[in-house]
């Protein structure tokens, strides 16, 4: 099973994609952690994306494709969740091309909504731990101790990019470039689409019930 969780930054997609990959033994696809992970093994793919990471500059589709094809070639009999990943039309329809050369094909594309005052809210709250990464929400998900990481109480920190005219144009961004997805998924009849307005827990219990029903139509 293949399943894509999407939606403008500030919905929660990594909560749920964590809680997800635990309820359903998922193996997670993080470009970026994908992306580190082959700078670390050294390797000629590897030191070609650190020579674009290290300009600050985006690492080309045809070099993130390589990386895509090696990891579905490795877990092409894996439940795999594609966590924010693809960002564009293009690299969805070539993504749809790498599973397909495999036999493979994606279950559920999942968008999670949230209106925008709400996701400018939850920003402006996100917290981080910078030892652990451990996010926090003191909108949703606060700590237990005011400013203090509950797993390693390190103290939390602020996104530089947590403000208002930045997360707006993050959004515009997310309206431009990704929010495409929703019609090309619609096209291949795998979009969903869960409201994010409810609580983590609430949220995924309706995601569950959406893999559910897919899960018992097989």
């Amino acid at each position: 099973m293949r399943i894509l969780l999407f939606g403008p930054p500030g919905v929660g997609k990594g909560t749920q994609a964590d809680l997800l990959s635990k309820k359903y033994n998922f193996i997670k696809f993080s470009i970026g952690d994908l992306l580190r992970e082959e700078v670390s093994l050294n390797s000629n793919l590897g030191n070609r994306v650190e020579s674009y990471l290290n300009r600050g500059v985006l690492v080309p589709n045809n070099i993130i494709f390589e990386l895509v094809k090696l990891f579905l070639g490795k877990n092409k009999e894996a439940h795999i969740l594609f966590d924010g990943f693809p960002r564009t039309l293009d690299q969805a329809k070539n993504l749809e091309k790498s599973l397909a050369q495999l036999g493979l094909s994606l279950d559920v594309a999942l968008e999670m909504h949230l209106a925008e005052d709400e996701i400018i809210k939850r920003l402006l709250n996100r917290r981080y731990c910078p030892k652990c990464n451990r996010i926090y929400n003191y909108a949703t998900t606060p700590p237990k101790i005011n400013g203090v990481c509950d797993q390693c109480r390190t103290k939390l920190e602020k996104r530089s990019d947590d403000d208002a005219n930045t997360i707006r144009k993050r959004l515009q961004v997310y309206e431009e470039k990704t929010h495409p997805l929703v019609d090309y998924y619609k096209s291949l009849s795998v979009y969903n689409q869960t409201d994010a307005i409810s609580s983590p827990e609430e949220v995924f219990d309706k995601i569950s019930k959406i893999i559910d029903g897919y899960i018992n139509k097989e």
